[in-house]
Order: C-alpha cells, then structure tokens, then sequence
C-alpha cells in the first residue's frame, strides 16, 4: 500500500467517527452560545480556508489542492468569512483576532492558511511545518548607493511599521550616534512604503521580501529596486497551515505533505510562479 494511500484510508474515519480528533471541542475562548461546534463530515476531504483578499490569495489556493493531489482527498478552499477590516495591501497578515480565528477553526475551516508560526501561538491551536520562511530587504531606487553607509543622512528610511524588521531597524538605528543617524519613517503598509520610496519621500525602504517581488512581477531589479544588505541581523517569519490543537493527526499529514511539495520540487516551482521571493523555500 502506497504512503500516500494509507494516508488517505487513516483520514476518513478521522473526519467521518465522532469521538476521535476532529469531533472533540474546542478550548472555550469565546462564550460558548457565540459560536457553532460544527463537525464537517466529508469522507475524504479537507477544507481550507484562506483569505481571499491577502496578497497570497491564489498561491494559498494552489497549496490546498497541491496538498489534496498529495493525500489523494479532495481539497475544499473557502474564503475566510469576512469581518469588515480590510486586508493590509502586500502583507501576510491575517486580519482577525485570535477569538475570530476560534469561531473560524470551530465553524467552517478543518485548516486555515497563512498562520504565521509562533511560539506565542494559542493552545487551541497547532501548527504544521513552515511552507514558506520569509524576510526583509532593505532597497533603494539609485543603483549608485551599495551599502547604506552610502545613504545621505538627509534621506528617511521608510518600513512598515510595527513588523518585526521595523523593530530590528528601530534598535539598529538607536545604537548609533545620533550624528550618524537616519530618520526612520514607519508606514502602514508595505505598498505605502514603496510608493513613498518611488516618490522620493524617503531614500530607501524596508519591505517584505514577497512583496517586493510580488508588485514587480518577480524582478525587482528590472522594476528599479537595487537590494542593501541588511545592517541588523534579519529574524524570518514563516508562514504555516493552523488545525485543531487536538486533531494531531490531520496536522501531521499536512505537515508531511509540506515536506513532500519542497522534496519534489513543487513548492519551489509555485513560490517562483507567483512571485513570492527567491529566499522564500523554507528548509526540508
């Protein structure tokens, strides 16, 4: 019997029996009578949700049926349900609340895409194995400037606020002299960070690695952008599938699937199509 069989026989009874991983309740995080324990059962499918506005939108898509192909199950995708805060443009963020995601997990979603993997993460929840591990570029628009010592003092330097590259830059720029200092602007997105870049507001921007190769259709270079190397040392955010804390076993043939899409190449195949990144395939 093939792996990839014995997978598929051992996820029905999974979804299909009460009383095993999928029908046992969740951790009340949000009163009871506000929320649904919904048991989806569908034999030998998956349902994922993602988020339909997120820049990754029809990458997320093509994982959940690339890990379908993989299990041999059907790979249901439903768009997150909306709660009226609008998607940052060109992030990875989801925008819900840890208490929205619980009723989500409860009521619609076996798995939800895009969580990003966290030691803070709630107990309710377990995470699988990164499918993408992400970072930040430090660009400019004058290929003249190689380094950022070479960035004139006069010239801002834009991020997105509030991310963890942010933060980074934020310390790097605190430890030197004040006479020696850039002046940080922190915007709230990635989109408005190369837009004041592209505008002359600032003299370089820090951005998320995708999406900077998202919004010039995989070639930065080609699109004006000339990469720095980092002055702090970088910490990567790695994106990653969220189940049930008790469905173990859902979560670890996802996780399995993961590493079997970056064996074969297909992971790579697809991060490069949708113009995530070159730095973007986590480690198998």
């Amino acid at each position: 019997m093939s792996r990839h069989l014995a997978a598929l026989l051992g996820l029905i009874p999974m979804l299909l029996l009460p009383g095993l991983a999928q029908a046992q309740p969740l951790t009340d995080v949000v009163p009871r009578d506000l929320y649904t324990d919904t048991m989806r059962q569908d034999g030998n499918s998956i349902t994922f949700c993602y988020n339909r506005n997120g820049m990754t939108a029809a990458f997320d898509q093509e994982l959940a049926e690339a890990i379908g192909s993989v299990l041999l199950v059907e790979a249901k995708t439903v768009p997150l349900r909306s709660n009226g805060v609008p998607t940052t443009p060109l992030d990875y963020r989801l925008p819900y609340t840890a208490q929205q995601l619980f009723v989500l997990i409860a009521e619609e979603c076996d798995a939800i895409i895009g969580y990003v993997l966290s030691r803070n993460a709630p107990e309710w929840v377990r995470l699988t194995r990164p499918y993408l591990s992400t970072g930040s570029v430090l660009v400019v628009r004058d290929p003249a400037i190689q380094r950022l010592e070479d960035l004139p003092l006069d010239q801002s330097i834009g991020s997105r606020s509030m991310s963890t590259a942010d933060n980074r830059l934020a310390s790097y720029l605190r430890s030197l002299p004040e006479a020696r200092r850039w002046v940080r602007r922190p915007y709230y997105s990635n989109e408005r960070v190369l837009e004041k870049l592209n505008d002359g507001s600032t003299g370089a921007g820090l951005v998320w690695e995708p999406a900077l190769y998202f919004a010039t259709d995989g070639d930065p270079q080609a699109a004006g952008y000339y990469q720095l190397p980092l002055p702090f040392q970088e910490r990567r955010t790695e994106l990653a599938i969220a189940t049930r804390s008790s469905n173990t076993y859902l979560n670890s043939i996802l996780g399995e699937a993961i590493e079997e899409l970056i064996a074969d190449g297909t992971l790579a195949e697809m991060i490069d199509r949708h113009h995530l990144g070159p730095t973007s395939l986590p480690q198998q």
